[in-house]
């Protein structure tokens, strides 16, 4: 029998239909991941093969050192007895409890007093307090799915399955379910699995991404690095889409037409204009076929973005070429043509300008993309 030490690690092979077969494999610690990719891609099925729910054609499942599945020895724990918590994009309420029972449904071999302790404790966590007594039909959306996630959590689940959680919320609801997860992640010390194909909440939430294409894990690391990689762009289809960032909104313009954001650890840019207050957060997408290189002296321009960096590393691909610039805490990927490369004498170490168009620069949306 397969061992495993702390946390999540998953080796699977399940045909799902005749076009997709999965063969994942990758670990998880205490900590938010991302499992992402685009629609199709199997990503709800891994989940479901993670909690019981179906039975993989083969592999290996174990959580904090206890083997849940293993095809080789025969081992297939129930899932009533894996202690995995599930939320999906439907909450699958009980409509005929209230709050407060839907709750305390996956205590009830629990004491009285530790069920109300549990309660109470999930009940503060989850911002749900105010709602205990009240009838599942007049709960918004959100105030649903932050119930769906508090019953989740109330047996102490060993591990939470997100499936998509806030695809049928709106932006304010999302954002607010999104931070309750992260504070139940931090308190309760649980590893998270997420599922999503938004970028925005990837980056939001996650600390490691997994990125399925094809079947099989083809990139993992932190969202952001994983976002701009050449293989995230192949697999996802965002031809181009090789810099994205978190970034803050730091005001408007009295024109109405544009926006200033300020990079996380880098620098401002000039975008659109978005309906956003000051200090929000969003998540920046430049492509990398967007932005030109320039050394020396620079005229009037039309550009609303001039960012001085210093090149890092050249990369050629093929016909074209990429260069890695770092401004401040931030690396971007900009692609030349190779001839570029040498009539501009880009070597690791020579000061560059970034020219960038305010229309060039992309706010992803903060939903399902």
């Amino acid at each position: 029998m397969s061992g495993t030490s702390g946390g999540l690690e998953v080796r699977l092979g399940h045909r799902v239909h005749p076009g997709l077969t999965l063969d994942v494999s990758f670990r998880l610690g205490s900590e938010p991941g991302i499992l992402f990719g685009p629609s199709g891609a199997g990503k709800s099925t891994v989940l479901r093969l993670i909690a019981g729910l179906s039975r993989p054609d083969r592999g290996f499942v174990g959580l904090n050192g206890s083997v849940l599945f293993d095809s080789a020895a025969g081992v297939r724990v129930q899932l009533r007895d894996r202690r995995i918590g599930l939320i999906f994009q439907d909450d699958l309420l009980f409509p005929h409890l209230d709050v407060g029972r839907n709750v305390r449904y996956g205590l009830k071999s629990w004491g009285r007093r530790a069920a109300d302790d549990r309660l109470a404790t999930i009940a503060g966590l989850c911002e749900i307090g105010h709602l205990l007594g009240r009838r599942v039909a007049t709960l918004s959306g959100g105030e649903r799915q932050r119930v769906g996630l508090a019953r989740a959590l109330a047996p102490r689940p060993r591990l939470l399955l997100c499936d998509e959680p806030v695809s049928a919320l709106d932006l304010d609801a999302r954002q607010a379910l999104i931070d309750r997860i992260k504070a139940v992640q931090r308190a309760e010390s649980i590893p998270i699995l997420y599922v999503t194909h938004s970028p925005a909440e990837a980056v939001a939430l996650g600390s490691r991404m997994f990125l399925l294409s094809g079947g099989q894990i083809v990139a993992e690391g932190p969202p952001l690095d994983v976002l701009a990689s050449r293989t995230s762009a192949e697999s996802t289809g965002w031809n181009s889409i090789r810099n994205v960032f978190r970034a803050t909104v730091e005001g408007q313009d009295p024109s109405g037409h544009s926006t200033t954001l300020g990079i996380v650890d880098g620098p401002s840019l000039v975008v659109p204009a978005l309906d956003r207050p000051p200090g929000s957060l969003v998540t920046l997408a430049v492509g990398a076929d967007e932005i030109v290189l320039s050394r020396g002296p620079i005229g009037v321009i039309s550009a609303r973005n001039l960012i001085e960096g210093t090149v890092d590393r050249v990369a050629p691909h093929g016909p074209e070429a990429e260069v890695v610039v770092r401004t401040g805490g931030v690396t971007w990927v900009v692609g030349v043509v190779p001839g570029a490369v040498d009539s501009l004498g880009l070597i690791a170490g020579v000061e560059v300008r970034m020219i960038i168009k305010a229309r060039s620069c992309r706010v992803l949306p903060d939903g399902p993309t």
